[in-house]
């Protein structure tokens, strides 16, 4: 059953992230898709599932990745986005410090560079050591950078928490001076 769950929620990061044109899903300027449309198109394209797999996958997944609309007919990825959508997020006070895992091959051009969003809408920072580590890992030896998202937040640089992952704050650039 977790096999089944974790590969869902992988396509699921697929689809509503970066390519719901892989099925044909029309996802609105907000990120939302209904669950039908959804269901309909994977099937089509082979991907069976029904809406128990789909809520079993927002309750017991083990990221907190998607987020259910008020009336339980729509859909959307909580953050993560490679496409253009508006997820509606306010301004957030982050904490005082927040990390970046990376790997030890990146260091350079972040140093040079800060970190920028790349294909991705946001720069996406963790609330806690473990979870950057985690991330950092994906990619190589892992290095957790602390970020002085405080001191960000003061020089008047946004941050949003995800509405989908508490722990998961984004901004949209980190610039080498606020890295302790």
């Amino acid at each position: 059953m977790e096999i089944e769950l974790k590969s869902l929620s992988k396509f699921l990061s697929y689809v509503l992230r970066h390519h719901p044109d892989s099925i044909g899903v029309d996802i609105d300027k907000n990120g939302w898709v209904a669950i039908s449309e959804l269901i309909q198109k994977a099937e089509n394209e082979g991907r069976i599932f029904g809406k128990e797999q789909l809520y079993q996958v927002l309750e017991y997944g083990e990221k907190q990745r998607f987020i259910l609309s008020n009336d339980g007919k729509y859909i959307r990825a909580g953050y993560g986005h490679s496409i253009e959508v508006e997820l509606q997020l306010h301004p957030q006070q982050p904490p005082r410090l927040l990390y970046h895992g990376t790997a030890q091959k990146n260091l350079d051009s972040i140093y040079d560079e800060g970190l920028h969003s790349g294909s991705r809408n946001f720069v996406h920072l963790s609330a806690n050591e473990s979870d950057a580590k985690e991330v950092g890992a994906r990619h190589g030896t892992p290095v957790i950078l602390e970020i002085l998202s405080q001191i960000m937040a003061e020089e008047g640089i946004n941050f949003y928490q995800s509405e989908s992952e508490p722990d998961i704050w984004l901004t949209k650039k980190v610039e080498p001076k606020f890295f302790n």
